[in-house]
């Protein structure tokens, strides 16, 4: 280890991404040094891969925040299960952190957004509990409908009583399944095995995918309206937070049966032992609850004798646990090695980042997203991208868009908002933070038409509408240019090389730059490059029209000869630019 540390060759390698056989697995040398810490009882399956792909892993059993605080700043990862909550204050200690994961679907333990402004990528498991979570929600609505553990109680205590314990058949009636994803298109396949009517309500599922799943695709409303059973599985949002509260309980069928196994909350505990105790709902059965172990105000609730509970079992199969330990550990080590991006929540254009023909335009949005914030004059309050065209790879793309919108919102932030330090991760969180929106058009840019196969356009605009700027850009062969600038479409597209723009607006007559490369000789700053544009046509809304200028220069230029720039009588709009 300390050999390498000191040997410039060996550095090299460690930084490549040469993989090498190491008997039957395949480990990454750039992961040799690269630890993560798995936790909260995490299946021992989920050490082994991630240890067969370099990673040096520590396994620990669920740490007090106090501790996990102490020693988080050394790992790379961080894989939990429900019991580890990853708040802000240990992320804020997380300074090598790339990664958490989360064996299993919901991600409530980890406060995400703070996560995401620290360009920390969270990911899921979204597939390996999906069987053992249906088969629970299937044996709660069955045991339910039968009182079986209620009678299972009742034998045990030395009776015989067949009258308090008759049920009802599930065949023949009507099942609601609220979150039509995996878990809910598994409960509702096993329903309809077993003879009953199945309807479900997804707002982002299609109807040919309904179709796909045999469910009778309908609106909440007549979920309530019409089912005799409904189970839910959808994850916990503002929006479907006490989504089964007083008000939608009474549009119900009286008699109605509630399965919960998707998380507590998403059904009103308190208005659901109202609709128990008042025989609205007939029964239920919860997995989850709004605060697990459950406090003492829910008492009542777990006492009723039409209440089954259990101690939030969904992944709770030796199965499902080597499921997501195998999953989470795979799939992290995927995205560490940047080979895909499965499972990421909080951002979902990393995938494009990779792709190699991707990366001279993730290189011109920045460029785009930082002019535009210097030439808008500090006043921007929006942007929209716009993108037209590729040979080699869609820009038009929803992915594409996405992560060149990202890129762009770094540059723009960077030098919109001082102090800040975006990454490709945490650029558009912080824009959103900054009241910067960002919009992606679907239309296309204004220059199309011209002789360029691609384009990406910015533009900003002030709080009132007006436009701050434009900036538009194209790749040629492999390398960014700049091609037009707000009307001046006969730019001579240029590349955006050096460290420094000088723009300024300019009489359009003889000797009008000379001046100004006067006095950049005299401060000894290179000129890298020179760009021109001659003036838009006169019109009633530019009586006066200038030229436009700019100079890509080596050298940053200091206070007093930008200050004896911006003092020259025909010059406008004198810009400096910093593009790294």
């Amino acid at each position: 280890g300390e050999i390498c540390k000191n040997n410039e060759s060996m550095q090299r390698i460690l930084n490549s991404k040469p993989i090498i056989h190491h008997g039957k697995s395949l480990i990454s040398i750039r992961n040799f040094g690269r630890k993560i810490l798995c936790t909260d009882g995490v299946d021992k399956c989920c050490v082994d891969i991630l240890e067969s792909r370099g990673f040096k892993v520590t396994l620990s059993p669920t740490l007090p925040q106090a501790e996990l605080i102490k020693i988080i700043g050394e790992y790379d990862g961080l894989v939990v299960r429900s019991a580890t909550k990853v708040t802000p204050e240990v992320l804020k200690h997380a300074v090598k952190m790339r990664i958490v994961g989360r064996a299993g679907v919901g991600v409530d333990n980890i406060d995400v957004a703070a996560a995401t402004k620290q360009g920390i990528m969270v990911m899921n498991t979204p597939g390996g509990n999906t069987v053992s979570t249906a088969q629970l929600a299937m044996s709660l609505l069955t045991s339910m409908s039968r009182h079986l553990p209620a009678a299972d109680m009742s034998v045990k205590q030395g009776k015989w009583d067949r009258k308090s314990f008759t049920g009802v058949e599930i065949a023949g009636k009507v099942l609601g399944v609220v979150g039509c994803g995996r878990i809910g298109q598994v409960v509702a396949s096993s329903a309809a095995t077993m003879g009953m009517e199945v309807i479900g309500y997804d707002p982002v599922m299609s109807s040919s995918d309904f179709k796909d799943a045999g469910i009778k695709k309908v609106e909440l409303e007549e979920i309530w309206a019409k089912s005799d059973f409904i189970t839910v599985h959808t994850p916990m949002t503002p929006e479907t937070k006490s989504l089964l509260n007083d008000n939608t309980l009474s549009k119900c069928k009286k008699g109605v049966r509630i399965v919960n196994c998707a998380r507590g909350g998403i059904v009103d505990e308190d208005a659901l032992l109202r609709a128990l105790e008042s025989g609205q709902v007939a029964g239920a059965a919860l997995d989850v609850f709004t605060s697990e172990p459950p406090k003492e105000n829910l008492r009542a609730l777990l006492q009723h004798p039409n209440l089954v509970c259990t101690p939030h079992l969904g992944a709770s199969t030796d199965e499902a646990q080597v499921n997501v330990a195998r999953d989470i550990a795979s799939q992290m080590a995927d995205v560490l090695d940047q080979k895909d991006f499965v499972g990421i929540v909080n951002v979902s254009y990393l995938a494009a980042s990779t792709q190699p023909h991707m990366k001279p335009f993730m290189q011109l949005a920045e460029t785009l997203g930082a002019m535009a914030a210097q030439l808008g004059g500090g006043g921007v309050t929006k942007v929209v991208l716009k993108t037209f065209g590729g040979r080699d790879v869609n820009i038009t793309h929803k992915a594409a868009r996405k992560l060149l919108e990202a890129k762009m919102l770094k540059g723009l932030i960077k030098h919109l908002c001082p102090g800040l330090v975006p990454d490709l991760i945490s650029a558009p969180l912080m824009a959103k933070e900054a009241n910067v929106e960002s919009v992606v058009s679907e239309e296309l840019p204004d220059n199309v038409g011209s002789p360029y196969w691609n384009l990406v356009s910015v533009t900003a605009l002030r709080a009132d509408g007006s436009q701050a700027c434009r900036v538009t850009g194209a790749v040629f062969g492999s390398t960014p240019h700049i091609v037009s600038i707000d009307n001046y479409l006969d730019l001579f597209a240029f590349k955006p090389e050096g460290s420094y723009i000088l723009s300024f607006r300019n009489e359009d007559r003889p000797g009008a730059i000379s001046e100004v490369l006067g006095i950049l000789h005299d401060a000894s700053v290179n000129i890298a490059s020179l760009n021109v544009a001659r003036s838009p046509p006169t019109s009633a809304s530019n009586p006066n029209p200038l030229a436009l200028c700019f100079m890509a220069l080596d050298d940053d230029i200091s206070t007093k000869a930008f200050t004896s720039i911006k003092s020259l009588p025909f010059l406008r709009d004198v810009s400096k630019i910093q593009l790294r």
